[in-house]
């Protein structure tokens, strides 16, 4: 599953006066607020939807949070369901996630280890059989309450790419002046796009031995339009890949080190996730409020599509060489 977790807390206020007894306590009467976080993406083989709420009392915030039931639902109570509409806005498919507590939480200030997620492993089609988009509907349904929050999305096509992946190897110019191009157009309803370059290799050491993997990350890419065939691209060169294995790849006396391949991870996001990612970025002004964002009905937070792509290739011959044979990498254990 390649999808941060969100959570909210409401903490507590009591203003009260030294002057006289009368007290004001802002809590008001429990109100449920079903928190969302979604993202969907056809090459996922499970899907993910983390269905939370969020939280009032009259307490430690800090406490409430470390308290399971603070943020998690019953998992008897609620239904979650994904509804596929086709282009001509038939309903085609029901999709019901189950409750799936198989993925442990990291420590840190909310309850841990065990969380809920709603999972299903369901195929998702972005093309339907007509040649149109489908669009896939959220439905979470309180059955205590009878509280529903929905949401809705269309899923992401394919990039096209138009230059830097032709052959079997990946080429990575040495040249800073002449750099090796990535070129794509732009597809229709992706507003962000981000490439990572991942580099694999062989590794033993006296105690252990298996694929390693390093990731080459480069600054998002927005687009001007949703409509798509926007022509796009990153550069980079071999000077900036080195200089990464060489502060990121720790030196270990003895070791045996083969490269192995490389794969283009490239992924695109909606315009609403364009927007939820800018939106939580941190304040760098004096005014730290940080404005909220949400897409769906009747509850908080966001429910959208983002796509990846993974494409393997060779590692190109300088690069491989280099690795091998070059003076600066000796230390690092390179090998045919």
């Amino acid at each position: 599953m390649r999808k941060g977790l969100s959570f909210i807390i409401v903490s507590t206020v009591i203003l009260a006066t030294t002057a006289c007894n009368n007290k004001l306590n802002v809590l008001a009467p429990y109100k449920n607020i079903t928190v969302v976080y979604g993202l969907m993406d056809q090459s996922d083989t499970a899907h993910y939807i983390r269905v939370n709420k969020a939280f009032l009392g009259n307490g430690n915030a800090y406490t409430m949070a470390s308290q399971f039931d603070s943020s998690y639902y019953p998992a008897n109570q609620l239904s979650v369901q994904l509804l596929c509409f086709n282009s001509q806005g038939t309903q085609s498919a029901t999709i019901n996630l189950t409750a799936d507590s198989s993925i442990p939480l990291p420590p840190g200030t909310f309850s841990y280890p065990k969380q809920i997620l709603y999972k299903t492993k369901a195929k998702l089609n972005q093309i339907d059989n007509f040649g149109g988009s489908n669009t896939y509907e959220l439905v979470v349904t309180n059955k205590k309450t009878k509280d529903v929050v929905t949401g809705s999305t269309q899923l992401l096509p394919d990039v096209t790419f138009t230059d830097g992946l032709n052959g079997t190897q990946l080429i990575i110019n040495s040249s800073s002046t002449n750099p090796t191009a990535l070129k794509w157009y732009s597809t229709t309803g992706a507003r962000i796009y981000q490439l990572t370059i991942r580099f694999w290799y062989y590794q033993k050491t006296s105690t252990a031995s298996g694929e390693q993997y390093l990731d080459w990350v480069f600054a998002p890419e927005t687009a001007g339009t949703l409509q798509g065939g926007q022509n796009m691209e990153y550069t980079y060169n071999q000077q900036a890949f080195f200089q990464l294995v060489k502060t990121s790849v720790p030196i270990i006396p003895g070791v045996y080190r083969k490269a192995d391949s490389m794969s283009v991870v490239f992924t695109s996001g909606s315009d609403d996730f364009n927007t939820y990612i800018q939106l939580s970025q941190p304040s760098l002004g004096i005014d730290q409020d940080v404005p909220s964002f949400s897409d769906v009905k009747n509850g908080i937070g966001i429910y959208t599509s983002r796509h990846t792509q993974i494409i393997t290739k060779q590692v190109y011959q300088q690069v491989y060489d280099t690795l091998v044979n070059g003076s600066d990498f000796t230390q690092y254990g390179f090998q045919n």
